[in-house]
């Protein structure tokens, strides 16, 4: 979990804020008591002093410089996102990007768990195939490759991999339960999934030399949930443009609320 040592965080004032307050967290769990921690009491997370994450997740570019296409790749899902962020303060994460590859994945796997083989086969893949290969692994394997089309060389590729295919499971896992989830859900989970993902990396180091990783982990993607939970949705259907459009929009009212600039 979190990232490798190669990578200490975001320069800058909102990677700073995030790592202290991720930092006293951590200070005050490993400070708790016995007595408070077997009787399940922990410092909390405030999601409140997270939401600066947003200010790391730049908004659509109002003049050229680069594409915000997918971001993805096809290489290894694993944490440890290695050096390869683009420019000297960290990953240049971009919502429009993280919304489309996610939006993809996730309509995807909707679209697998319905039988619509006609979106499948928009986005590139073959339904009677997949229903073949008999391994749901290897179906999510394909879903998050077609979703995250270019080589996963950088920080921020390797977080929308790792988004897209926490997002796909995640619709996968809902729909094999018998309840199908709406748009607004698969969208409020999936920005909940793009904030938790940046947390991690920002965080990476401190989180990996606690401890308490795994309860730190577990309270950062908590407070993902929170934070996503401010954000106004407006969804028609289960597209990947619909969702990737919807998830972009909901992060721009989640930066409208902490006041950041982008």
């Amino acid at each position: 979990m979190g990232t490798s040592g190669a990578y200490s965080g975001s320069g800058g004032k909102d990677g700073k804020a995030i790592r202290d307050a991720i930092g006293d967290y951590l200070s005050d769990l490993a400070g708790d008591h016995d007595d408070r921690k077997s009787s399940g009491e922990r410092s909390p997370l405030d999601p409140n002093d997270l939401r600066r994450i947003i200010n790391l997740i730049r908004p659509h570019p109002a003049s050229g410089g680069g594409s915000d296409g997918p971001s993805g790749g096809s290489g290894s899902a694993s944490r440890d996102r290695g050096t390869g962020e683009r420019g000297g303060g960290g990953p240049q994460r971009s919502a429009a990007a993280s919304a489309r590859t996610a939006g993809r994945a996730a309509a995807a796997a909707y679209a697998y768990r319905a039988g619509d083989a006609a979106t499948l086969q928009r986005l590139g893949l073959d339904y009677n195939e997949l229903c073949g290969l008999g391994d749901e692994f290897e179906v999510l394997r394909r879903i998050v490759d077609m979703a995250c089309s270019v080589p996963d060389s950088t920080i921020e590729d390797h977080e929308q991999r790792r988004v897209a295919a926490e997002v796909a499971e995640w619709v996968m896992e809902q729909e094999r339960d018998g309840i199908p989830p709406s748009p607004v859900e698969i969208v409020r989970q999936t920005i909940a999934t793009i904030i938790a993902e940046a947390l991690l990396v920002e965080s990476g180091d401190q989180v990996n030399s606690s401890s308490h990783a795994y309860i730190t982990e577990s309270d950062i993607r908590d407070a993902a949930e929170a934070i996503a939970a401010q954000a106004t949705l407006s969804v028609d259907g289960t597209s990947e443009d619909e969702l990737g459009n919807a998830i972009e929009a909901g992060i721009e009212t989640l930066r409208h609320i902490v006041g950041g600039t982008g």
